[in-house]
């Protein structure tokens, strides 16, 4: 599911920068800090102006947070991506916090792509 994020923005891997940028736009300035980890929009801001670059744990939550919004403009509904992942589900979780909280890590990212794909395609049936 990383392809179609590293090849929106052309022949070159996405960079942190792309998918900050491509969050921003989908989702907002406020959800976007919250699931890379700030605690505010100037929080988040700031890490892309200093000289040092935002750490792993949030490049991983960037750069799933792209693939997620991904998922959902393939299925023509990226309007929808910022409320499926303020959503409660059944067992209680809000997909924005299960990101927000975890490392960006394969298992978590697999487990809420597989979710957002059967939400945002169920919209479309």
């Amino acid at each position: 599911m990383t392809a179609p994020v590293l090849e929106r923005v052309g022949h070159h891997p996405a960079t942190v920068d792309d998918h900050a940028e491509l969050c921003v736009t989908a989702l907002g300035n406020e959800l976007t800090a919250y699931l890379a980890g700030a605690t505010t929009v100037a929080e988040f801001r700031s890490w892309f102006a200093a000289p040092t670059r935002p750490g792993y744990a949030v490049r991983r939550r960037l750069a799933a947070a792209a693939e997620i919004v991904s998922v959902f403009e393939t299925a023509n509904r990226t309007d929808m991506a910022a409320a499926w992942l303020r959503e409660v589900d059944a067992e209680g979780y809000v997909p924005a916090r299960v990101l927000r909280l975890s490392e960006g890590d394969e298992t978590s990212v697999k487990a809420l792509l597989e979710t957002a794909a059967a939400w945002s395609f169920s919209l479309a049936s």
